[in-house]
């Protein structure tokens, strides 16, 4: 882990801020174990403060950030750019060019490589901040108040651990099922310490499976899983982490139990009204599992996700600004006729949309999306000033389809995948497909379903071995074609990692 001075000073500055303000040590000057005696109490007083700032990183700025890289999200944005069914339509200047041309984003001495890197060991390091200073003589079978705080809080950190060892594996190393087992992994870290080596890939998703079954447990035992929240992390947020973390692992028993518990907990889909108005931007939505609350002081402006993705957000990068996305035109000629998920792009050959700031309408071409299209949340707010959706239903429902089908239990997979398509569309008959037929089928609908949400595409393309190929599309700019491999996989950062970690001296090959 990078050793600077300025993130050492982050652990100082978290127990010493929060002690003073809560005067608790007004001087920053409590020990850990003196911490540690007080959560035994009153874990509330050191711990909640904690989490909170924890949790809130998911839309925090990230370390190495600039307008196309402002947060969690928008990272994600440019990992969907690399793939076969988003298209950078119309450009505004030079932002994303890069990344849909696939150029400058994997190798160790570019940005890109180290955003994503920095951002999730961040997001360690506060969750382990958390995790040492959970007293040693903790028993969570004994159910006292405090005790079901702690578990609570102990719960979100893990849950958090593991999400940030997640996706730190799936883009810095290749696919647990295709290779990626018997490689290297990345520095693990269950504590806050020193720099450490690459740990083996099969270590590092044995602690997120572990860490993840952990927090559901300890959630579940709390008692409080607060599902109202859609701004805290629960039982079910945890169990979306344990789901992607089995479904890339192999793991298809524990992967169909967990999206089948948040299945459970969220029954209700976003119906079509909803999914065609609200521009998948508000966490009131039925399937919000765990998103942000848009507020004017945490909100990221013309170049949040809502900024690059709302095409009609006057101000936005994605909007008046003129940073187009669209559908690719493949994937929309799968979408069937009565799907009305195909109303979230543009049909006609073009539409007329007046930006405020436009003196003449602006045209919209065939396959734009307007999936992201949503309406200001008042009279006063701009359309790319919105609510985040980091977790919905449907990926569950997607990933039990998929691990069933992978299991061999092709009746169930064509129940759990008639449950989403028919909501979808009423003309859907239920799959007679098998096998490796079925498993494409399951595939196509979430292509469909998560269309640029949350980095799907990117992550999803590597777990089934699928490269890049826009040759043939009616309305890719660039017709690239990358093979599947080594060039979905990052190397490890210099500017964040090498030059200060002695320890790595393995790299992913260029």
């Amino acid at each position: 882990m990078k050793k600077n001075i300025i993130i050492i000073a982050s652990l100082i500055s978290i127990f010493s801020s929060c002690s003073k303000s809560l005067n608790i040590d007004p001087d920053g000057t409590m020990t850990r174990e003196q911490l540690q005696e007080i959560i035994k109490t009153k874990p509330a007083t050191v711990l909640e403060p904690m989490v909170t700032s924890l949790v809130s990183q998911v839309n925090g700025y990230v370390p190495v950030n600039s307008v196309d890289s402002r947060n969690y999200l928008v990272c994600n944005l440019l990992l969907n750019l690399k793939g076969n069914d988003m298209v950078l339509a119309h450009t505004n200047g030079g932002w994303l060019v890069s990344d849909y041309q696939m150029l400058n984003y994997r190798e160790e001495n570019q940005a890109r490589a180290a955003l994503y890197w920095s951002m999730y060991y961040k997001w360690i390091y506060y969750a382990n901040q958390v995790l040492d200073l959970i007293p040693a003589n903790f028993d969570p079978a004994v159910t006292t108040d405090a005790n079901k705080l702690i578990m609570k809080y102990k719960a979100a950190a893990l849950t958090m651990r593991a999400l940030s060892y997640t996706y730190l594996m799936w883009l810095y190393q290749d696919d647990y099922q295709h290779g990626g087992s018997t490689k290297a992994g990345v520095p693990l870290y269950t504590t806050v310490a020193g720099e450490e080596d690459r740990a083996p890939a099969k270590d590092v998703w044995d602690q997120v499976l572990a860490d993840a079954k952990e927090a559901v447990a300890l959630f579940k035992s709390s008692g409080l899983s607060n599902k109202a929240s859609k701004t805290d992390i629960d039982a079910s947020v945890a169990s979306v982490v344990l789901a992607r973390a089995a479904i890339t692992t192999g793991d298809w028993p524990t992967a169909i139990a967990a999206a089948d518990y948040v299945m459970q907990e969220y029954p209700t889909l976003i119906n079509e009204t909803q999914y065609t108005t609200a521009g998948m931007s508000n966490i009131t939505l039925p399937e919000t599992i765990f998103g942000y609350d848009y507020s004017t002081a945490t909100g990221k402006g013309t170049s949040s996700f809502p900024g690059w993705m709302n095409i009609k957000g006057e101000g936005g990068y994605g909007g008046s600004q003129a940073s187009w996305l669209a559908i690719d035109q493949r994937l929309y000629d799968q979408i069937a006729p009565t799907d009305y998920r195909r109303k979230n792009f543009v049909e006609a050959a073009s539409v007329d949309y007046k930006y405020a700031s436009s003196q003449l309408p602006e045209k919209h071409f065939k396959y734009y999306s307007y999936k992201f299209a949503a309406p200001p949340i008042d009279a006063n707010t701009p359309n790319y000033n919105q609510d985040d959706i980091f977790m919905r239903t449907s990926e569950m429902i997607l990933t039990k389809a998929e691990a069933e089908a992978k299991a061999g239990q092709d009746a169930n997979a064509q129940n759990t995948l008639y449950i989403l398509a028919h909501e979808r569309d009423p003309s859907y008959v239920k799959s007679v497909s098998t096998g490796d037929a079925l498993l494409r089928e399951i595939q196509l609908q979430r292509r469909i379903e998560l269309w640029g949400e949350a980095g799907f595409e990117f992550f999803d393309n590597k777990r089934w071995n699928i490269g890049v190929n826009r040759t043939g599309s009616a309305n890719h700019t660039n017709q690239l074609v990358v093979p599947a491999g080594k060039l979905f996989t990052l190397q490890i950062p210099l500017s964040v990692e090498l030059n200060y970690n002695p320890r790595i001296t393995e790299q992913n090959p260029l």
